[in-house]
């Protein structure tokens, strides 16, 4: 085992590949584009805000996070060729509220999961959905000083099923940790972060490579307050791999985790960062990658023009080629959407260093905004989450074909 996703979330496969400096060349959409399903505010949910998993009858698997015009959100099922079928219901209460990152399923069809808000004290909780029908709460966060509160970041699994995962809060400082959740429920709190040079506040989970460490990002903190990327042993040590420096040059607040080839090069998107422009004047976002020496390389600048994206919120997945695909949740640029800049695109960067748009949303027939990944299936056929728009404004689940 090379790194840890879900037991059976089938992204497509990373393998070890070279990519230079991108060009920041755009072509025009090539791929098919259609919508799965619309959300309805009904029993169905709405504001889908995490990205799929695909079992290998090509099911597909999600959640909404809900809000003030539904409920408190649900975990769902999207038959291959079949209509969406809701699973499970949140109820604001002790079962949790909102998740809003991506499920994980074991080899027995167990679906694992986490939620920002609601449990025993309101700081969300890890829950099982068995394959039976059963839901379970496995874990509800107590907070600082001794559990996470609010986890963002979604969970991993080891071969002895403990669950491994990151909180924005919680701690010893109240600055964010890094848990890990064994079978029974209980807690270890394996690293606290602080408010500093180190970094603080994770937004997204964490990977692990072969030797048990684990690696992820923080959104803030670091020596420029940009955010950096971090290791954790498994002895607990953790240690600054690169701090994020901001505009112009470099991103500024990664707001999902990290994919790792077999040549221990890490891949990864930050929010905002680059050239001047987008949201605040902060930039609009950037493709990375992080060599095992430290050395950072900055794949793509987002522009939220000329048709770019901006704004990548979502992690990237790879295929066997070395091709990056990944989603903005912002960008587009043929008609404002939430701002001015359009609502967001499905992009992919090829090795050669051009980055194809293939897709950009448009809100009222196809979605706007996708907060969350990709996942692919063994086709090539990718697969994601638009939060909001389609035809009844509560989110879309869509499918990109070749």
């Amino acid at each position: 085992m090379t790194w840890v996703l879900n037991l059976a979330n089938r992204r497509i496969p990373l393998i070890a590949f070279a990519v230079g400096m991108l060009a920041h060349a755009v072509t025009s959409e090539a791929h098919t584009f259609k919508v799965l399903h619309s959300f309805s505010a009904g029993l169905d949910g709405c504001y889908p805000a995490a990205g799929l998993i695909v079992d290998g009858s090509g099911n597909l698997y999600g959640t909404t996070a809900g809000g003030e015009s539904c409920n408190c959100g649900t975990v769902f099922e999207l038959p291959h060729g079949g209509a969406e079928s809701p699973l499970y219901d949140f109820t604001c209460g002790d079962n949790g509220e909102e998740p809003i990152d991506t499920l994980l399923m074991d080899q027995s069809g167990n679906l694992y999961g986490s939620t920002i808000d609601g449990g025993s004290i309101g700081c969300g909780v890890v829950f099982e959905f068995k394959s039976t029908g059963h839901e379970r709460t496995v874990h509800a966060f107590a907070g600082s000083p001794n559990d996470g509160c609010g986890a963002e970041g979604t969970l991993i699994a080891d071969a002895k099923r403990n669950l491994y995962g990151t909180a924005s809060g919680g701690g010893i400082y109240d600055e964010g940790a890094v848990i890990e959740i064994a079978p029974s429920g209980s807690v270890t709190l394996l690293h606290s972060f602080k408010l500093g040079r180190r970094g603080n506040s994770p937004l997204a989970g964490v990977i692990m490579d072969a030797a048990r460490n684990l690696y992820g990002t923080n959104g803030f903190g670091g020596a420029h307050d940009s955010g950096n990327v971090f290791q954790l042993t498994p002895g607990g040590s953790a240690k600054v791999l690169y701090t994020f420096k901001g505009s112009p040059n470099d991103g500024r607040e990664p707001r999902a985790g990290l994919i790792m080839d077999t040549s221990r090069n890490l891949f990864g998107v930050t929010y905002y960062g680059g050239d001047a422009g987008c949201a605040a004047n902060l930039g609009c976002g950037v493709v990375f990658k992080l060599a095992p020496d430290g050395t950072e390389t900055v794949l793509h600048f987002f522009s939220g023009k000329i048709g770019d994206g901006a704004n990548p919120f979502g992690g990237l997945i790879a295929d066997g080629a070395g091709n990056l695909y990944g989603t903005t949740e912002y960008g587009g640029g043929d008609n404002a959407c939430n701002g001015t800049y359009g609502c967001g695109t499905v992009f992919e960067i090829a090795r050669d260093g051009t980055e194809s748009i293939l897709h950009k949303f448009k809100e009222s027939t196809d979605g706007a905004n996708p907060a969350a990944g990709l996942v692919a299936d063994s086709a090539g056929n990718l697969y994601g989450t638009a939060k909001f728009g389609g035809a009844n404004g509560y989110g879309t689940v869509f499918e990109i074909t070749p």
